[in-house]
């Protein structure tokens, strides 16, 4: 069995794809405070400021997605699909939504289709398109100001201006990356099982935040068994990244080559030091009294060489003791040999970033909630809750975020759109019935 998911682990990858840049990507200052950034008021209107009908139009064409389509077509289908990533329910309830529900009809995702029929679409066709359209409404969360995007006026708890000034210029070139589990059915995902012993399933979902303030820009979907490295290149993406980038990550990705492959790059890294990784110390550094503003106690600070023999790193990196709020101690291995200790506990605290996106998607965007589970079914449904994410984030209007709020407030302007169309229906058969009269049109047929 654990041939066959290696076999499935290039099937499975899906790098974000990166839009040719445009008007929409490029960074746009907001006139007045924050809370004078106005959202869309519609689920359509929403993905329109993404991504243009137009557009979209052109994704599905160029994937092929409604080629041999007989009735679900792409652009009614990511309607109804991002209706129930908000609302919720099974296969079979968006199916009896598409049909019947006027939630899905206000919304332009009213289609006649059989469980089976969605089952199959699900597994045999490209999820490509959902993924396109993914990195074109993350390009345009990216373009949004940092305080739209998460809301957070005073980052890390800096205690001083200069403090506040100074961990803001690092994260901005700050990118935290890590890796979640999507647990599967064994007996219905026997391709994606990582333990036949125990009977187990699932996949592995890595994300990359774009300087940690809720910007996705990179995505794989991954098998779920192993370690991260095979993926760590990908996800760093050096080859067109420009140096001076930060990268934050954990002790999944561990490979002292591309440790050094990220020196050579002229970027730096900060990370938990892996056991397996030995240590050489060239010199130790002085330690702050006290606790630092993140609550870190911290006991050593050294420079260091890594590994030993062929796998010997050729650069000299940190390495700093420390213990967090929780009490449990930390290893942080780092190449920024110039930043305090303190500065580097206040970035390695903001990793809790990546965490709190990862709860919101499965318990929030429900991402451990499938409606399919074959190989193509599942990258899909990542890329519809990551669009979902990335429309609450076009909503979010400054403060702190808060995504099951918005997700409330995004449910809200659903049924305002179901009761504004009934309104509009009601006028419109109004002024039929008066057109009838003014014209002595009889209302109602004589029978018998």
């Amino acid at each position: 069995m654990a041939k066959q998911a290696d076999s499935m682990r290039t099937e499975l990858i899906r790098p974000a794809k990166r839009p040719q840049p445009n008007k929409a990507t490029k960074r746009r200052k907001v006139a007045g405070p924050v809370k004078a950034f106005l959202g869309p008021r519609t689920l359509g209107q929403a993905l329109a400021q993404a991504v243009s009908p137009q557009r979209r139009q052109e994704i599905a064409a160029q994937s092929g997605y409604d080629a041999h389509a007989q009735k679900l077509t792409f652009e009614p289908y990511l309607r109804a699909l991002l209706v129930r990533q908000i609302e919720g329910g099974s296969l079979h309830d968006l199916q009896a939504g598409m049909a019947r529900d006027p939630l899905y009809q206000a919304h332009g995702a009213q289609l006649e289709i059989s469980v089976p029929g969605l089952s199959k679409a699900n597994a045999q066709r490209s999820p490509q398109p959902f993924w396109d359209v993914r990195a074109e409404v993350m390009a345009v969360v990216d373009a949004l100001p940092h305080a739209v995007r998460i809301g957070r006026g005073t980052p890390l708890g800096a205690a001083t201006p200069k403090q506040l000034r100074e961990i803001s210029e690092l994260l901005e070139r700050t990118h935290i990356f890590d890796g979640t589990t999507v647990e599967l059915p064994p007996q219905i995902a026997q391709w994606a099982r990582t333990s036949t012993k125990q009977e187990r399933a699932g996949i592995k979902v890595q994300l990359r935040l774009r300087a940690g303030y809720g910007g996705l820009d990179r995505v794989m979907v991954t098998g779920g068994t192993g370690n991260d490295n095979p993926y760590f290149c990908a996800l760093l993406d050096l080859e067109t990244a420009a140096p001076g980038q930060v990268y934050l990550f954990d002790t999944g990705y561990s490979k002292l080559a591309t440790y050094d492959a990220i020196g050579k790059h002229g970027s730096e890294l900060v990370s938990i030091l892996h056991e397996s990784i030995t240590v050489e110390i060239i010199e130790e550094r002085a330690v702050p009294t006290g606790v630092t503003a993140q609550g870190y106690t911290i006991q050593s600070d050294r420079i260091v060489y890594l590994g030993t023999g062929k796998t010997r790193s050729a650069y000299q990196w940190r390495v700093i003791d420390a213990t967090d709020t929780q009490g449990q101690r930390r290893t942080i291995v780092t190449s920024l040999l110039a930043e305090s200790a303190e500065r580097l506990t206040q970035l390695r605290a903001y990793r809790w970033t990546i965490e709190i996106v990862f709860r919101w998607l499965k318990r929030v965007l429900q991402l451990d909630t499938l409606i399919s589970y074959s190989p193509a079914g599942i990258p899909m449904q990542v890329a519809v809750a990551l669009i979902t994410y990335g429309i609450l984030l076009l909503y979010h209007a400054g403060g702190t975020l808060s995504v099951k709020a918005l997700q409330r407030r995004v449910k809200q302007i659903l049924h305002e759109a179901l009761f504004a169309a009934g309104v509009a229906e009601g006028e419109r058969r109004a002024q039929e019935r008066k057109r009838r009269t003014d014209a002595g049109v009889p209302l109602l047929r004589a029978t018998g």
